[in-house]
């Protein structure tokens, strides 16, 4: 396994990880199907594509969100009512996990606190246009358009239907309209743990 130094060498986080800082940060490499602890602290993609579920502070999954290479999961989630669990590498990943307090002496530097806000501001668009959609479309529509965002390779992974229910907010058996609907449209097919898209255009065509 490489090195933190090799690991950053050449990346975005280079310039802010002194020596004592790279003693510091551990590194993960995890699986396609690994489930991924969040420690007390921030998780930096490197590579890869990974999963994760924000829910209230009451356990309720409301959004899956996908992160990719540069993303963070965990940095500014103790400011919002939201709960991040469920992180779960869709392919072969490789995090680096940073300690809240040695995350909290990098936001000292302002230049790698603009980085993480504009990492942050990135996912947080991408959650507020996602919720946006569920509000305005029909449970097909906003689906599909799920299926579209957060799809790797063709395929949109996720838990089981009754989780997925869960985070739509709706019953397993409006889900399975819902995702009925677009199967009797040939534009998905169902497969274990996954939709596979049949019809990208027909699929872009209701959103």
């Amino acid at each position: 396994m490489a090195s933190v130094e090799e690991l950053i060498s050449g990346s975005p986080l280079e310039k802010y990880f002194d020596e004592e800082t790279k003693d510091r940060v551990r590194i993960g490499s995890y699986v396609e199907g690994a489930r991924i602890r969040l420690p007390d602290g921030v998780l930096f993609l490197m590579d890869g594509t990974v999963s994760y579920t924000y829910s209230d502070r009451s356990g309720i999954p409301y959004q899956v969100m996908i992160a990719r290479a540069f993303n963070s999961i965990g940095e500014l989630h103790y400011y919002h009512n939201r709960v991040i669990s469920d992180i779960i590498a869709l392919e072969d990943s490789t995090l680096l996990e940073i300690p809240l307090n040695v995350y909290r002496g990098l936001e000292e530097k302002i230049d790698f606190l603009i980085f993480m806000l504009r990492k942050s501001n990135e996912n947080l668009m991408e959650l507020v246009d996602k919720m946006a959609k569920r509000n305005t479309y029909k449970l097909e529509n906003y689906l599909a358009y799920i299926i579209l965002t957060d799809q790797l390779r063709g395929r949109y992974y996720y838990k089981s239907m009754t989780s997925l229910a869960a985070v739509f907010n709706v019953s397993r058996r409006n889900l399975y309209y819902a995702a009925d609907s677009l199967i009797d449209q040939g534009l998905i097919a169902k497969r274990k743990g996954s939709f596979e898209i049949l019809s990208e255009p027909g699929l872009k065509a209701m959103i």
